[in-house]
């Protein structure tokens, strides 16, 4: 079955003028965004190469390290160890490297120059660990948050007037950021960026849905989302490209599940629980104003946090859900019955697996 992996060891000797820029170079550059690069790529225009970036970085953390961080750390990893050493990837260089993380916002990013006029611009997304999440929920009732305002003065920041050919782009939350970022970003910036993609990241609210700066760049978004997506259909989306994942539920989310053939992403229909959960999303934010939802969504995650659950895994604990069930049941039932559509998608399948 091929994989992320696969298509590594395939092209890993062809240059990007023998084998150009694809949707699965965008996965790995969305990928590598995750790992902490803070002390190895200059937070400024200071380029070093990814091959000696990527060394200093493995040299200095384990496998093991990385691990305690999440899911899609370990594949950032597993993905670097892969390309540091190859033809296609040693001499990409690196640079502007930002992070910064505290109880109330988590916000990376990273530049790649791969070709003399072609930039890409990844931001970071959340991983496993709920306390990320709850920023992602925020944007339900707020706009912007403060990660989204990083990133629109990431752009603004820099990309130069001289950059040409810039592409922009991450995974989960990192995926919105990308999409916000160019909605919002100097006209003249906007103008140089040829795609946007939002690797399962959340959609938009309607009001940004439905702004001049969404028309403005839909036909250079593309939105990738796996068949069975939880996140990818959080908020609203008028378009998507639905691939396969070689999992289900919550695992779907991780990029080294999703299938490729060749040097494309293996397409397929969205699945059915992740229909009905879109729907129940759309039906949930066109009920409630935002002092609503904002009220709800704390409710949610209080109950979350006093119930034992920090981390995604932890909704296969059928004690820590029983313990949510009863923090809820002061909540309204259409609050309720999302929820425990949510909890129902990831549970399922971990059952299954334990």
């Amino acid at each position: 079955m091929a994989n992320i992996n696969t298509y590594i060891r395939k092209y890993k000797n062809k240059s990007f003028e023998e084998e150009p820029f694809n949707e699965v170079d965008n996965l790995i550059f969305s990928s590598l965004v995750y790992l902490n690069f803070d002390g190895i790529i200059p937070n400024n225009k200071k380029y070093v190469t990814l091959n000696d970036a990527g060394k200093i970085f493995l040299n200095q953390n384990t496998y093991l390290n990385v691990s305690k961080y999440g899911i899609a750390h370990m594949v950032s990893y597993g993905i670097l160890k892969s390309i540091v050493d190859t033809v296609r990837y040693k001499d990409i260089l690196v640079y502007n490297y930002f992070y910064i993380g505290d109880i109330n916002k988590q916000f990376g990013a990273m530049c790649f120059k791969v070709k003399k006029n072609f930039i890409y611009v990844a931001f970071e997304g959340t991983d496993n660990l709920l306390s990320g999440w709850k920023e992602d929920f925020q944007m339900a009732y707020e706009f912007p948050v403060p990660s989204q305002k990083h990133a629109i003065n990431y752009l603004n920041k820099n990309i130069s007037f001289f950059d040409k050919n810039v592409i922009v782009g991450g995974h989960s939350k990192g995926g919105n950021l990308a999409l916000v970022a160019c909605m919002y970003c100097k006209k003249y910036i906007r103008k140089k960026i040829k795609l946007i993609y939002s690797n399962d990241g959340p959609g938009l609210r309607k009001a940004q849905m439905e702004s001049v700066n969404y028309k403005s760049i839909r036909d250079r978004y593309i939105h990738i989302i796996p068949n069975y997506c939880y996140v990818g259909i959080l908020l609203r989306n008028d378009k998507y490209k639905v691939i396969k994942s070689s999992r289900r539920g919550v695992f779907a989310h991780s990029l080294s599940t999703w299938q490729i053939d060749d040097n494309k992403l293996k397409e397929s229909e969205l699945s059915n629980i992740s229909k009905n959960l879109e729907e129940s999303v759309i039906m949930w934010l066109d009920k409630h104003d935002d002092l609503k939802r904002e009220k709800m969504i704390i409710t949610i995650f209080n109950a979350l946090e006093e119930s034992g659950i920090y981390d995604i895994n932890d909704f296969g604990n059928i004690k820590k859900i029983i313990m949510v069930i009863k923090y809820l049941k002061n909540i309204d039932q259409e609050t309720k019955d999302l929820v425990l559509g949510f909890i129902h998608f990831n549970f399922n399948y971990l059952l299954e697996n334990m």
